[in-house]
């Protein structure tokens, strides 16, 4: 699975992961491989994320929107907070 982490004014990460969890504005949830298409709005929270290579990140973000599709997950962020990500 391929998850993209975008700000409006660049990428952040672009990079093969296992699982993505989000915090959607109905709730946190979870995306694994072969997940159903899905938009949906993020709410300020913690999004957690495991590489392929087995390393767990986490950032926080103050809302923005996510899009799920074949495979592909790319979050859209106005503001991220992570001391690895500026």
């Amino acid at each position: 699975m391929e998850l993209l982490l975008l700000t409006p004014e660049k990428t952040l990460f672009d990079g093969e992961v296992e699982s993505v969890t989000i915090p959607g504005t109905k709730g946190q949830f979870t995306v694994w491989k072969k997940h159903a298409s899905l938009i949906t709005t993020l709410a300020k929270g913690e999004v957690y994320f495991k590489s392929v290579q087995g390393e767990n990140h986490k950032f926080h973000i103050e809302g923005g929107f996510a899009e799920i599709k074949d495979n592909i997950i790319s979050i859209c962020v106005e503001k991220i907070y992570h001391p690895e990500i500026q």
